[in-house]
């Protein structure tokens, strides 16, 4: 009975980092990826002689899209750290873009890929602690099982042991005196 509520307490921990790897991790590499697909965009379009800052402003804006998905996720203090700075590399974009200053846009889109690069290494960390959790929680579960099953073999044999010591006599009395008449 205490295994039963051990596995289902273990069931819905698992769940649980099952869930956050998923939408912790998963997602939020699918999001670095898109970012930086992004960022190869926008770095080619600023190192264009006569680029369209319609167009750049355009690849800001889908950035700036993909970063309110990514804060929507629950992110570690380091991954929040990159990203925060990733962010402000944005806004220095943006403003380098608006004064029109495309060599300072072009190195800071630079740092920002690095950031990026950073954030993706920071998941792959992440989503193996994630991992090593769930098997330690299933290891924890199956050393559970054992014990439990151990336990019911010892209970099986004292019984056996105790059923086969008794000395009882089951069978009907069967009279030693056979002359009767």
């Amino acid at each position: 009975m205490l295994t039963n509520i051990q596995e289902q307490r273990l069931v819905k921990r698992i769940n649980e980092s099952v869930t956050s790897l998923y939408s912790d991790r998963l997602v939020v590499g699918d999001y670095i990826h898109k970012l930086s697909n992004r960022m190869d965009k926008l770095l080619i379009l600023l190192s264009t002689a006569n680029f369209s800052p319609k167009e750049v402003n355009s690849e800001l804006k889908k950035i700036d899209q993909l970063n309110t998905l990514y804060e929507k996720t629950v992110l570690t203090d380091k991954e929040n750290i990159n990203f925060n700075k990733f962010k402000i590399y944005i806004q220095q974009i943006t403003q380098n873009v608006n004064a029109t200053d495309h060599a300072q846009a072009i190195e800071i889109s630079k740092y920002a890929r690095q950031t990026l690069e950073t954030l993706s290494s920071i998941q792959v960390e992440e989503g193996k602690v994630k991992l090593d959790e769930v098997l330690s929680m299933t290891s924890t579960s199956r050393l559970m099982s054992y014990i439990e099953i151990v336990i019911l073999i010892v209970i099986a044999v004292l019984i056996q042991i105790l059923v086969f010591s008794a000395k009882v006599d089951m069978g009907a009395k069967v009279p030693k005196d056979h002359r009767l008449n």
